[in-house]
């Protein structure tokens, strides 16, 4: 028996604590890009948590986490097949604003960069940096959406 079926809602796989850093259209958008990425982009995660902060909170997580006080865009902490990622709001407001695109592409750039780490992909080398984004890319055109990494260049 589903849960439907028992008088519950289905449980979506993705949850969105916006902290109201966003507006409700912003941010109901971005969950549901989000549940529609997360089984193409990480299949393996079951649960994914996405968390917007400021610059201010995301600083504490850093510093806490990778023993570095400065803000940063995105962190990701991966249990088995759970993942919580932290977004920072203000990081992605100074870079969508410099690029010239809507706040939740660039927010919504970030949860997906925290999906793919889930599911084991990095950047550190500039051969895995040039991958993972034109992964992103790719994803973001499979669920119909404008490439943001690179969009001049289309998806990868």
């Amino acid at each position: 028996m589903n849960d439907r079926s028992e008088g519950r809602e289905a449980r979506s796989p993705v949850e969105l604590q916006d902290g109201g850093l966003v507006g409700a259209a912003d941010a109901a958008w971005l969950a549901s890009a989000m549940v529609r990425l997360l089984p193409l982009a990480a299949p393996s995660v079951r649960r994914l948590a996405v968390r917007l902060v400021d610059d201010a909170q995301m600083s504490v997580l850093h510093d806490r986490h990778m023993q570095d006080p400065s803000t940063t865009d995105v962190l990701t902490f991966v249990d088995g097949d759970e993942a919580d990622v932290a977004v920072c709001v203000d990081e992605a407001r100074r870079r969508s604003e410099e690029l010239g695109h809507e706040l939740r592409r660039e927010l919504l750039l970030y949860a997906l960069h925290g999906m793919l780490h889930a599911a084991g992909m990095d950047d550190r080398t500039p051969e895995d940096f040039t991958r993972m984004h034109a992964e992103e890319d790719r994803l973001l055109a499979a669920v119909g959406l404008q490439p943001t990494f690179e969009p001049g260049k289309g998806a990868a």
